[in-house]
């Protein structure tokens, strides 16, 4: 839920998203990892079984078809927490002071710590790089 928290930032009390959260990681995510991990739907590893039994993909039903496969789970994570948040912000609309009152133009908003946001950012990358460096052993061919 943590996607969606950039989404409704500084425009929802810390109780509604807290309860958005639990909501969200209790009932929504489940049912989504279910149809791409598991033998959902949409996974490539089958969601019905064919005439012998052998659990097939639900696009084709043969041995061509591939289903859904998420490399390190990045696809369900990020659809879901996207789909969440853009729900979230709708649902909340815009910031306080976000656009004039009597025009309804947008008004600038102001920078904040340029260095902090740099700062930030490098941690992100330099995070997100030794994840995906992780990530991809089973490529290997193990």
């Amino acid at each position: 839920a943590t996607i969606v928290s950039g989404s409704v930032a500084e425009r929802t009390k810390l109780e509604a998203y807290i309860i958005f959260s639990i909501m969200l990681t209790a009932f929504v995510y489940p049912v989504v990892v279910h149809w791409a991990w598991a033998q959902g739907f949409l996974s490539a590893w089958g969601a019905r079984p064919d005439e012998d039994g052998n659990a097939r993909p639900i696009f084709s039903g043969t041995d061509s078809s591939n289903g859904f496969i998420d490399f390190a789970g990045s696809g369900v994570c990020h659809m879901v927490g996207g789909w969440c948040g853009l729900v979230g912000a709708i649902a909340v609309g815009p910031r306080m002071g976000r656009f004039d009152k009597q025009t309804g133009h947008p008004n600038d908003m102001p920078y904040y710590n340029t260095t902090l946001m740099a700062l930030g950012t490098f941690i992100l990358w330099f995070g997100w790089y030794g994840f995906n460096c992780g990530s991809p052993p089973p490529l290997r061919g193990y």
